[in-house]
């Protein structure tokens, strides 16, 4: 039987169970299906994977400076035509992380690490179709085009051959693959997500994961819960998704199955009925915690960016509500115009940050195990530094 043959029996077979009401089932069906497919030892892979909670790295970052922890939570947007001028914003405020928002050389990438103790990590949106940053070694084709036109072991060449060309580049993360189920007829994400079938994304956003953990990269999923059936895009507006009830059947299946495979994790800006109470999920800390229940307990947790106009108030006020929340990772993707407003952005968290952590409105213990897990990420030993 052929490769493809074999994927289409596969899908039949899961659809029936998902019918009879066995989620539970599916979900393992498609990991081990996902496995199956793999022809890579990720066990071998350079990409860092979770480890077990250490006590002694823990009381080692418990006595970093307080701007180090801080730095260590937000990540910001970085333009080739701005990158001299961010770099030493980036190491003053030693933050942990930026986002490549178009094509820099490798040069221009390593400089970011300049006069810094601990590197940051070097992420950009690289999921292909509409959202590619670097296309010099070709163009991907969407996902949704990834599915329709090719099989999963096709689409993993093709993800590997560009995920080893960003990690010559010194890229170190990328914000992919979407593993949002297509489920709204407004579709909120043209072309961004494989399919509207669970066990389609996870085969295929699977494959995508082995491919850039094999090259050292670090994948992230997203945007959960899910944003498949969301009524608008969070980048331009608050919007809503199917209720939690809704999204158990489909939407976070592929979080369940793909958890094995230890991506990182984007939380979305929409409103989850029945969930987030009312507010983007970011800010949800029943968000958070449903998603570290799924096997998540050491992943990386972004916000999606904190300047879409989903989220209400000042950035340092999102950032709060989020690292309360559990998020680990505040994300501001300004605009290259609104770069003259990045220092301002960091100086209002920083003293919003430094304030919550003395008045317990953030929880010190906390705060520090979620440094914890970026370092363990990056591999940095806390003790060392």
């Amino acid at each position: 039987m052929s490769r493809i043959s074999h994927r289409r029996r596969f899908i039949l077979v899961v659809g029936i169970i998902l019918i009879l009401g066995g989620a539970g089932v599916a979900a393992f069906m498609i990991a081990r299906h996902i496995s199956q497919q793999s022809s890579t030892d990720t066990s071998s892979t350079s990409a860092p994977t979770p480890k077990p909670h250490d006590d002694t790295a823990l009381a080692c970052i418990e006595k970093l400076p307080t701007d180090v922890l801080i730095g260590q939570k937000v990540m910001v947007a970085v333009y080739s035509t701005t990158l001299n001028a961010q770099q030493p914003l980036v190491a003053s405020y030693k933050l942990g992380g930026v986002i490549l928002m178009n094509e820099v050389d490798e040069s221009a990438i390593a400089s970011l690490s300049t006069d810094m103790a601990i590197s940051p990590t070097i992420a950009v949106d690289q999921e292909g179709g509409t959202v590619q940053r670097f296309k010099s070694e070709g163009i991907l084709p969407s996902a949704e085009s990834t599915a329709d036109t090719m099989s999963a072991a096709q689409a993993r060449a093709l993800y590997e051959k560009d995920a080893k060309y960003l990690a010559s580049l010194g890229v170190t993360t990328n914000f992919a693959p979407v593993v949002d189920v297509l489920s709204a007829s407004s579709n909120p994400l043209p072309g961004r997500m494989y399919s509207s079938s669970p066990n389609v994304v996870s085969s295929y956003a699977g494959q995508n994961i082995l491919a850039q953990k094999a090259a050292g990269i670090t994948p992230v999923i997203k945007h959960f819960p899910g944003l498949g059936s969301a009524n608008g895009n969070t980048d331009f507006g608050s919007a809503t998704t199917a209720a939690l009830p809704t999204l158990k059947t489909r939407d976070l299946l592929p979080y369940q199955s793909l958890a094995s495979l230890h991506p990182d994790v984007m939380v979305s800006n929409a409103i989850v009925p029945e969930l987030t109470n009312g507010q983007p999920a970011i800010w949800s800390p029943e968000a958070v915690a449903l998603l570290r229940s799924y096997g998540y307990e050491d992943a990386v947790v972004y916000t999606d960016s904190l300047t879409a106009k989903a989220i209400p108030g000042t950035i340092a006020d999102a950032a709060i509500k989020a690292w309360q929340a559990g998020v680990d990772v505040a994300l501001i993707v300004q605009t290259k115009e609104e770069n003259g407003e990045l220092t301002g952005y960091i100086n209002e968290i920083i003293t919003r940050a430094e304030a919550a952590l003395q008045n317990g409105e953030l929880n010190k213990k906390e705060f520090a195990q979620s440094v914890e897990r970026i370092l363990a990420r990056k591999s940095v030993d806390a003790c060392q530094l």
